[in-house]
């Protein structure tokens, strides 16, 4: 098959689409599952005080972010 300029062009582009913006970050950070039990408790305390949903959409949604924990 011939490769036109416009085969080319396209090949970049998906290039690019699958590049993003760059190479992905990788953190080596070690987290212990107290940290992160006590961040997940934070978020659902936070969950609760929202007011844009009804009372037992925010009640479950934080009980599912509790039952996240180690």
């Amino acid at each position: 098959m011939i490769q036109t300029a416009e085969d080319d062009e396209f090949d970049r582009i998906a290039h690019e689409a699958e590049m993003k913006s760059g190479q992905p970050y990788y953190y080596d950070v070690y987290v212990s599952p107290s940290q992160r039990n006590q961040v997940l408790d934070e978020v659902a305390k936070e969950i609760e005080k929202m007011k844009c949903f009804g009372a037992d959409t925010i009640a479950s949604f934080a009980c599912y972010v509790r039952d996240m924990k180690q």
